[in-house]
């Protein structure tokens, strides 16, 4: 329980960092801290701490409820199965799965404003949205030596293989 307090105080400050550094486009912090609690914690953790965070998002937009609550929850349920499936987690798989993760995420949001909040996505620059793709990807690779599991790696799978 401390940790995921933890966790939801490093939320709510990287939303106000967000919020204050950056200008225009801006990294998905939120993501990242979705992500990488998911791989720590497991699957039910990650789809309660997704859906935290996720609310978190939709009260600081003060638009909709309920578009990033869904799309976090989905990459808190997905990420740990997709990580037991895999021989070696490093920093390049998981900047994959980051970037492939990102994109779902904003694919989910904006079918849901679209759907919800007849909000549409086509008048978005698709340079914008690159853009914020490449900036969560960098900012993943910046914070994955801190926030990494300690599963990631080849040196967790010869001390399980009993190597």
């Amino acid at each position: 329980m401390i940790i995921f307090f933890f966790y939801f105080i490093i939320a709510l400050l990287s939303l106000s960092v967000q919020a204050v550094v950056f200008k225009g486009i801006k990294p998905d912090i939120i993501l990242i801290l979705v992500f990488f609690y998911s791989l720590r914690y497991g699957q039910m953790k990650g789809i309660v701490y997704g859906a935290v965070a996720g609310l978190l998002v939709d009260f600081s937009s003060g638009f909709i409820l309920g578009p990033h609550i869904m799309s976090k929850v989905f990459i808190g349920y997905l990420i740990p199965s997709i990580r037991q499936k895999m021989f070696q987690w490093n920093i390049t798989i998981n900047t994959v799965m980051i970037i492939l993760f990102c994109v779902v995420d904003m694919f989910l949001v904006y079918i849901c404003l679209e759907t919800f909040a007849d909000i549409s996505f086509t008048n978005w620059a698709l340079e914008t949205l690159i853009m914020q793709v490449i900036y969560t990807a960098v900012m993943s690779m910046l914070v994955y030596p801190f926030l990494k599991s300690e599963k990631d790696g080849s040196l967790y799978l010869e001390v399980r293989r009993g190597i």
